[in-house]
């Protein structure tokens, strides 16, 4: 396995996992964790062709993978609408 891409796996999970403490019941944690790689894989390109990554570590950007994932989770969030209560009628 590439270490980029073991690394890349690496921040997907913390990201998601950081997402489901920032807002527990938003998402399923498959979603999260979708959004959280596509957001990687789209910061990277841009990253890559647009020169916006920043510094990198290794072949990978981080906060352009931050700012990637940011972004991708909170344009889930606002597609999936206000979060639901249990319990409420």
């Amino acid at each position: 396995m590439s270490p980029t891409l073991l690394l890349a796996a690496v921040f997907a999970l913390v990201g998601a996992q950081l997402t489901r403490l920032a807002v527990p019941r938003r998402f399923g944690y498959a979603v999260v964790l979708a959004l959280a790689v596509v957001g990687i894989v789209a910061a990277e390109l841009v990253a890559r062709w647009g020169g916006l990554g920043g510094p990198a570590l290794g072949p990978l950007h981080p906060l352009a993978d931050l700012v990637g994932m940011a972004v991708l989770e909170m344009i889930g969030a606002v597609l999936h609408g206000p979060a639901k209560s249990r319990g409420a009628a």
